[in-house]
């Protein structure tokens, strides 16, 4: 895993943040009720580096096709929080959400825990493109890209 953080971390764009605004982000995210029912994690310590962490595989995140396999609702989920705070962090924490995501599973996501690690690679004024690469038990299991967008500063205007 080491060598994937190492490698993903060198392509991704640095963040405009600090480590201080890094830790409050990530704390305040970590809060937010759907991380907490999901049992997920948001980690901000390896900048560029976005890592969400799902430590347990309970028995309501699988049901892949009829199998023990993590369903793919949840590793969407974890590809989505992963690309969206990439984008996000790129505007310095203000609001932004992810317009388009595009995932590709590679093999049943069977094991105890799952990680999802996402950089931003390019930045234009009020939309970064992402990808995540997603890990169960440490085997790469699905990849997805996507584009994170602020929403327009015109007023009355949406995306």
């Amino acid at each position: 895993m080491e060598q994937v953080i190492e490698n993903l971390a060198r392509r991704g764009l640095p963040s405009p943040l600090d480590a201080p605004a890094h830790e409050q982000f990530a704390a305040r995210f970590n809060a937010l009720p759907g991380m907490v029912h999901m049992g997920a994690r948001l980690d901000l310590t390896t900048p560029p580096l976005v890592q969400v962490h799902l430590p347990r595989v309970e028995p309501h995140h699988r049901g892949g096709m009829g199998t023990e396999a993590v369903n793919g609702a949840v590793l969407s989920g974890l590809a989505d929080c992963a690309l969206g705070v990439a984008g996000v962090l790129q505007f310095k924490g203000e609001s932004a959400g992810t317009v388009e995501m595009s995932i590709k599973f590679l093999r049943p996501a069977l094991g105890d825990s799952l990680t999802a690690f996402a950089i931003a690679l390019k930045r234009s004024d009020r939309l970064v493109f992402a990808e995540t690469e997603l890990y169960c038990s440490g085997k790469l299991c699905a990849l997805a890209t996507g584009v994170t967008s602020q929403p327009s500063r015109r007023s009355g205007e949406s995306f």
